[in-house]
């Protein structure tokens, strides 16, 4: 039987916190079972990057396998201009049809409101989300969503897009930290509910009982590298190796194997993700 792998299904690994050492992350990430990496976009000027980086990491040379999205956080909302939608496009025309394509998503996007605290900086998150989501659509490609402190806009903007009936495999909430009430919403809505470090916190008892009752077949893990540091590491520089302490947390919690958390989460993201 194969050995189960780990996908961690967020992380940032082309900034600067890894210059120094890029190569060794992507082969400790390999070597400790973590074989596939999604890396979330968050400004249109990293996506040549990332398609060079994504072409360079893979198996063969005993690295991560390095998958991609492309798309605007919403908190680099004054990063988009009018050619934003139209560039986005174009790279995803060009790259979709190609045999090595590694992109898989758009994303990350979605709405911020706890760094944006103006309305017009709402507004523009909002008509930017919107944006997105129609590119999504057009491209048949899954979302990776970003929300904070914004989950009554996020879900009403959700479901003006997407339905009960509409699919399965519609995107992520990703580093989820929301109620229980918004996870079901979303899950009806065709979304998956991606868990990151913040859930072996010590103070995150909260999330932890959301993740109790959540449905493990629209669960993923990630690690929003080189941010949120598992307990076991806080204060250090995340990378997607740490992925494994997520699925032994979310193993504990919901009374399984780590082995079991692997084998779903995996196929979960194997099956949204197309990779």
């Amino acid at each position: 039987m194969t050995a189960p792998i780990l996908i961690d299904t967020h992380a940032h690994v082309i900034f600067s916190e890894y210059d120094a050492d890029r190569d060794e992350v992507m082969r400790r990430a390999f070597n400790s079972g973590v074989k596939k990496i999604l890396h979330a976009c968050c400004r249109v000027h990293e996506i040549s990057t990332l398609l060079t980086f994504s072409k360079k990491f893979s198996p063969v040379q005993g690295y991560s396998d390095l998958y991609m999205a492309v798309g605007v956080h919403p908190t680099e909302f004054h990063s988009w201009d009018d050619d934003s939608e139209s560039v986005i496009s174009e790279v995803l025309d060009r790259e979709l049809v190609l045999a090595a394509n590694k992109i898989r998503a758009i994303g990350e996007t979605g709405l911020d409101y706890y760094h944006c605290t103006t309305v017009p900086e709402r507004n523009r998150q909002q008509e930017i989300f919107r944006l997105q989501i129609e590119i999504a659509k057009k491209f048949s490609l899954p979302l990776i969503i970003h929300t904070r402190d914004a989950e009554e806009d996020t879900l009403a903007i959700l479901k003006e897009y997407f339905s009960e009936t509409n699919s399965d495999r519609n995107g992520t909430i990703h580093c989820f930290t929301g109620t229980y009430e918004f996870a079901r919403a979303c899950i009806e809505l065709g979304f998956f509910i991606s868990w990151s470090g913040i859930i072996t916190f010590k103070n995150s008892e909260d999330l932890r009982k959301v993740a109790e009752k959540l449905p493990l077949e629209r669960t993923l893990v990630e690690t929003d590298c080189p941010f949120l540091a598992p307990q076991a590491r806080r204060g250090k520089r995340n990378e997607p190796e740490y992925v494994n302490y997520v699925a032994e947390k979310l193993a504990e919690i919901k009374n399984v194997s780590k082995e079991e958390i692997m084998r779903i989460t995996t196929r979960n993201a194997e099956y949204l993700f197309n990779i």
